[in-house]
Parts: C-alpha cells; sequence; structure tokens
C-alpha cells in the first residue's frame, strides 16, 4: 500500500513537472509576423452594375407610298451617308404622276387666262352699254328717242353687268381650279421624293426586312438603321441610389473582364419605375467605340474617389471595445490601435484618422493570432 502512494506521488510529480515546463515554453514562444507602415492609394467607392448598349438614333425606315420596290441601295452592315436615298419605290409610276400634276397645271392656268381675257372683254361691253344707256336716257328725256328704244338700251345696260358678274365667278372658280392643280402637283413632287427616303444622320443598315420587287404597302417596314456614332450605354439602377447617380458621375466600362472606355452619365430619369423600383441612367459611349448594339457590359460608377492613406483591408480586425482596429509593433510588442474606417478599394481600406499612426509598423501578416502585449517576431 505504501509503495502504490508512492508511485502516484512520484508519478502526479513528474506531470506537474512537464506541464510547468510547456507554459513556460508557450509563454516565452513569440509570434512571427510582416509589418508595412500606412500607404498612400487612390480610393474609389464604386456602384458595379450592368447595362446594356443602344443607340441613341435609331428606327425602322418604312415605305411612306405605296408601289414595287424598284432598289434597295445599301446592304446590310453598310453605312448610308446623310441625305442619301435608301431605297426606291416605283419611281416610273410616281414620275409620270408627276409630269400629269405638271400638265394639269398648266391646263388650269390656261383656263384661268382665257377666263381673264372673258373677264376683260365683259368690262368692256359694260361701258359700251353704260355709255348708250346713258345716251339714250338723255334722248329719252328730251322726247326725242321711243320708250321702246329707251328700255332696250336699260335692257343692254343690265345684262352686261350680269355678263360681267358671271365672267369674274368664272375667273374666280379657274382661280381655284388653278390653286387646287398647284396643290396636286406638290402632292405629286412629295411622293416621288417620298419614293426613296433617307435619314438626317449617317445611318449603319442593321436588316433588310423587304427585298426588291417585293411590294410595299404604306407603312410596310424596310430597313432598320442606326447611327453607330450615338450608341451609349443604358441601364436601371435601384431608386435608393437615385441621389448619387447626378449627371456628370464617371462611369467605367468593361467587356469580357477589360476595361473598354471611361465615360460619365449624362441622363438621370426623373421617373422611378414603380414595378420594378428602378430608375434609368444613360450614358455615351466614344464615337469610335467598338462595343455593338445589344452588347451587354459590366459598369462601374464610380461614386468617391480621392487619394488617403490606408493598409491592406485584412490587417484591419474588430476591436476589444467594439470598433475596428489594428495591431502596431512597438519594440517588439504587439499594441492595439482603433482606427475609423473609410474606402476599402483594391484591397486596400482607408484609414481617415491616420495621426496615431503616423510612423507606425502596422501589422498585415499573421494579425490573426495577436493579442495585445503579445511578443513579436517580424520577418524581413
Amino acid at each position: 500500500m505504501k509503495v502504490n502512494l508512492l508511485f502516484s506521488f512520484v508519478f502526479a510529480t513528474i506531470l506537474l513537472g512537464c506541464s510547468e515546463k510547456q507554459a513556460r515554453t508557450i509563454e516565452e514562444r513569440s509570434l512571427r509576423v510582416r509589418t508595412a507602415p500606412l500607404q498612400e492609394h487612390a480610393f474609389r467607392e464604386v456602384f458595379r452594375a450592368q447595362g446594356m448598349v443602344e443607340s441613341a438614333r435609331n428606327g425602322t425606315i418604312s415605305a411612306f407610298v405605296p408601289g414595287r420596290i424598284d432598289k434597295i441601295y445599301f446592304e446590310e452592315g453598310t453605312i448610308a451617308e446623310p441625305g442619301k436615298s435608301l431605297f426606291q419605290i416605283d419611281r416610273e409610276n410616281f414620275t409620270i404622276q408627276l409630269e400629269i400634276a405638271k400638265k394639269d397645271l398648266e391646263v388650269m392656268k390656261s383656263a384661268r387666262l382665257s377666263a381673264q381675257q372673258n373677264v376683260k372683254l365683259d368690262q368692256i361691253k359694260l361701258e359700251k352699254a353704260e355709255l348708250d344707256f346713258n345716251r339714250a336716257k338723255t334722248l329719252y328725256q328730251s322726247k326725242a328717242i321711243s320708250t321702246d328704244a329707251y328700255e332696250q338700251a336699260e335692257t343692254n345696260y343690265n345684262g352686261a353687268k350680269v355678263s360681267l358678274d358671271g365672267a369674274v365667278a368664272i375667273d374666280n372658280a379657274a382661280a381655284a381650279k388653278v390653286q387646287q392643280a398647284e396643290t396636286a402637283l406638290k402632292l405629286a413632287q412629295k411622293a416621288l421624293n417620298d419614293s426613296h427616303p433617307s435619314v438626317p444622320f449617317r445611318a449603319l443598315i442593321l436588316e433588310k426586312l423587304r427585298e426588291e420587287s417585293e411590294f410595299a404597302g404604306a407603312g410596310t417596314p424596310i430597313l432598320i438603321v442606326e447611327d453607330p456614332s450615338s450608341r451609349e450605354i443604358c441601364c436601371r439602377i435601384s431608386a435608393i441610389y437615385w441621389e448619387r447617380m447626378k449627371p456628370g458621375t464617371v462611369v467605367d466600362v468593361f467587356f469580357g473582364g477589360e476595361k473598354v472606355c471611361r465615360t460619365s452619365i449624362y441622363f438621370r430619369a426623373e421617373v422611378i419605375d414603380p414595378a420594378s423600383r428602378t430608375f434609368e441612367i444613360k450614358a455615351k459611349l466614344p464615337e469610335d467605340t467598338v462595343l455593338k448594339s445589344g452588347t451587354l457590359c459590366d459598369l462601374e460608377m464610380i461614386l468617391t474617389e480621392r487619394n488617403g492613406r490606408g493598409v491592406p483591408a485584412d490587417a484591419i480586425l474588430p476591436g476589444r471595445s467594439g470598433q475596428m482596429s489594428v495591431f502596431v509593433n512597438e519594440d517588439g510588442t504587439a499594441k492595439e490601435y482603433g482606427v475609423q474606417c473609410g474606402i476599402s478599394s483594391d484591397g486596400i481600406t482607408e484609414v481617415l484618422s491616420t495621426e496615431s499612426l503616423d510612423g507606425k509598423e502596422i501589422i498585415v501578416s499573421g494579425q490573426a493570432f495577436v493579442r495585445e502585449g503579445d511578443k513579436l517576431e517580424v520577418e524581413r
């Protein structure tokens, strides 16, 4: 029994000695870390979204007049310069109608000229009838002519007035017909012009919807075109960002993981869509952009951009006081400093109040295992 007690005492003593030795080893162990000072960095607060490339000037070019399609002057993928005819509808028919309208106008002008001559002739007849009537009136008062002769002169005078009124009415009708013929000529000229429409911008032919020799009614779509220099990025964004997405906000455009260009917002919708709770923004693309309409691009809207100082984002940890903090190497010992964080970009987090960290060596690797007061072994 005494032997067992002695053995137990010796075994316990050995275990206690080992534990104390291990504890001293842990306490004396130093943590290997890497440090770096605050670094200068260009910080950007970025909102990321996706947008679609669209053309601000585009449309479907339809036939303005009915007829057979004589010619489509451009193939898909080609460029039509401003004012160039895109296609021709039944040119011969509209040319003939224009010539007929011109001839009709000539006929009406001739009829008007004849009516004007008749008015002049009836005016002369009226003047002669008036002289004869006045002469007959004087002779009748002096009883030089009979009553019948006087009444005959009076009848001729009244008839001349009626005849002149009729000639004037015919002349007015002829003048109205001339105006009608002039209007018909303008319409015929317009129909001919409308038979070969053009656009006022440099148009890229996207698609042909009809072929030559087909019949096209008025309003039948023939071509789809766009102005490639008017391409822009359109994007819908949550309404909570409306105040921050101001015209002039810088936008970086990416496609296939590569930056294509930098532009800025020029349009922000004043209405929030009630169904999606979003609003639309637009940003113009360079005229020589390689992006095609319908392309889906990645966008980075730069809400804030400034230079400052910061540390790698992993170096900032939740502190004991509830705020974010970093550990600093002070003479081989870890010390915790609370920090106020700003923008994080490119893996660097901005430190807004840097006075207390000026000249300090901040732990940027191995900090996850560090506690205040730990001994440090700094890797160089």
